[in-house]
């Protein structure tokens, strides 16, 4: 019986040793790191992410002031958290071939979803990129532009039945943007403003929520990497995954059937399935592969999931600081009136004309992240000019929120200021501090799309409606913990009121 127990003892022992051994990993390659203890590393909230992981990160940035960088461990894992911005220039662009996948979780054959651009790494994630960028031009985006302006009058018509009454805002403009991303990447007319239990919605939502046992599977897939595939498996229901596997197929099928083209998202994703691969234009180092039904669902589902939840995130907390900030909310008022009256009605030019709007947008942007931080993951190790060496599969950390809202590149960061992105005072940004799409080759795919999507949907509120802080406003804003991008704690609850 003792012999059992000292057993155990001396196993619990060694395990306990084993981990905290891991923690001299950064204090061994000369870089300073927050301080860890077992069993969560350097802080539990990285783990058990019960508070907005921005606000653990910043604590830990503002710490590490005088250092371009410095390590952490997120259980026993070291992670590299790179804050100046030249080393975050040479992470997202300069170097970028040491550092080109994000590494975030295994890829399984089954977990089809996950399957999609922001997930694929090397070769083949570059084949794709390459080949669906051309979806997203300038000139994509206005052929698109009635499609846009159609869900527009459906969601005005929307906001015509608030009318004077409180509303949760993030509620309504996701209803637009989901009708939007339906129309232009599957060409299904879904009328999700009139229908917000749409089942693609739901499906979209719930992917978005970060529930406790997806939390766990994250902290195992970290505590055991051997097992992450295992534990990633099918990380989405079995039924949803087969609900839009299905809808991508029958969509397929009906526009091959009939010769249907509509020049869109999904239009690409056929041509390139029945090419095959990637043809006469494909380099030697380039991956040739199969565009399958499989493949194309998840770039679908990417670019669904992508398009309503950020741009839905955006426009609510863009309106939000309109409501509590009247003075710019009259200013962007009077340049849609202005822009939309020179144009003769609400067309693509007049929309592009409106730089008071982008401003406030970037302004949106710049507070509100949409990704508290960036992941890369080092390709292949790389000695750095200060001689310190990162190692290939390192996890690097690049921490957004906290360079949005540093004083030194953001003064007074707290404040919402559309002014610092005018075109007298946009030069003065430090390259590399404001990343609300990323940068370098990995950065956000669908930038216009997402800006486009944005601009029509505030000014669908404004062009009727003014917005005002009631009683049931929150302010200031908590971020929340249970999103996996930055989304506050509480409803965002504004009132609409008609415009003369």
């Amino acid at each position: 019986m003792l012999l059992g127990v000292a057993i155990i003892v001396g196993l619990l022992w060694l395990f306990y040793k084993h981990w905290v051994s891991n923690y001299n990993y950064w204090k061994k390659r000369g870089i300073p790191s927050y301080p860890a203890e077992f069993p969560y590393g350097s802080d539990p909230n990285l783990v058990q992410l019960k508070k907005f992981k921005g606000y653990t990160i910043d604590k830990m940035y503002h710490e590490f002031a005088a250092y371009p960088m410095f390590g952490i461990f997120v259980l026993k894992k070291p992670m590299l958290i790179v804050k100046d911005p030249e080393l975050v220039q040479l992470v997202l662009t300069k170097e970028f071939s040491h550092f080109r996948d994000r590494g975030l979780i295994e890829l399984t054959q089954k977990d089809i979803l996950n399957h999609h651009l922001f997930h694929l790494r090397g070769d083949k994630w570059r084949a794709i990129r390459m080949k669906i960028t051309p979806t997203f031009t300038s000139g994509k985006m206005k052929a698109m532009f009635p499609l846009f302006i159609s869900c527009a009058e459906s969601f005005s018509s929307l906001l015509l039945s608030k009318a004077d009454s409180k509303v949760d805002i993030k509620e309504l403009v996701g209803r637009f943007t989901a009708d939007v991303i339906s129309t232009c990447a599957f060409g299904l007319e879904t009328d999700v403003i009139n229908h917000p239990d749409n089942k693609l919605r739901k499906i979209g939502i719930e992917r978005i929520k970060v529930p406790f046992i997806r939390k766990l599977k994250t902290a195992l897939a970290r505590l055991f990497p051997a097992f992450s595939a295992i534990l990633n498996k099918r990380s989405n229901e079995s039924e949803n995954q087969d609900y839009v596997i299905n809808l991508v197929k029958n969509i397929i099928e009906q526009r091959e059937n009939n010769g249907i083209v509509r020049n869109d998202f999904i239009d690409l994703l056929i041509q390139l399935k029945n090419k095959g691969n990637l043809g006469d234009d494909r380099k030697e180092s380039e991956e040739s592969f199969e565009m399958t039904l499989e493949l194309m669902t998840a770039q679908c589902f990417s670019f669904f999931l992508a398009g309503f939840e950020t741009s839905s995130s955006v426009q609510s907390f863009c309106l939000y600081e309109l409501a509590l900030h009247q003075d710019i909310q009259s200013k962007v008022i009077n340049e849609i009136n202005e822009k939309i009256e020179k144009n003769n009605g609400l067309t693509y030019k007049a929309l592009n004309e409106m730089e008071y709007l982008d401003m406030v947008i970037s302004e949106t942007t710049r507070k509100y992240p949409t990704l508290s931080d960036l992941h890369r993951e080092c390709t292949k190790s790389i000695t750095l000019s200060s001689g310190q060496k990162i190692e290939k599969d390192t996890a690097i950390i690049i921490p957004t929120w906290s360079l949005h809202h540093d004083p030194q590149y953001f003064p007074d960061p707290d404040k919402f200021d559309p002014e610092r992105f005018s075109q007298e005072n946009r030069d003065s940004i430090i390259p590399y501090t404001y990343l609300p799409f990323g940068e370098g080759p990995r950065m956000c795919i669908g930038m216009r799309f997402g800006l486009l999507q944005t601009k029509v949907g505030i000014l669908t509120v404004l062009r009727k409606f003014k917005v005002e802080p009631c009683e049931d406003t929150k302010i200031p804003l908590v971020m929340g913990a249970n999103s996996a991008t930055t989304s506050s704690d509480k409803p965002i609850i504004i009132k609409l009121v008609a415009r003369s």
